[in-house]
């Protein structure tokens, strides 16, 4: 698993790209974007308010609060988030 570090997260126009090739067009409304940092794209679910880290590549990642984002099993990664 590859660590990095935190990046500061950058506001602007929303990147549903990544999403959409995370999950099915049913289960994408339940996710708001909020933001991006560096090449990872933040979207949080609706009902568990947990984030489902998404890089630009497709690779899912964990936030830890102090130590950046660890990639992750999409798997992991959806079960966390709530899909």
């Amino acid at each position: 698993m590859k660590s990095l570090l935190n990046w500061p997260l950058i506001y602007g126009e929303p990147n549903w790209v990544p999403l959409e090739a995370a999950l099915a067009p049913e289960q994408r409304e339940d996710y708001m974007y909020m933001g991006q940092a560096g090449p990872i794209v933040l979207y949080k679910h609706r009902w568990t308010r947990r984030y489902l880290n998404v890089g630009l590549d497709g690779v899912t990642f964990f936030r830890h609060s102090d130590a950046g984002y660890e990639e992750i099993d999409r798997s992991e990664a959806l079960d966390y988030a709530g899909t």
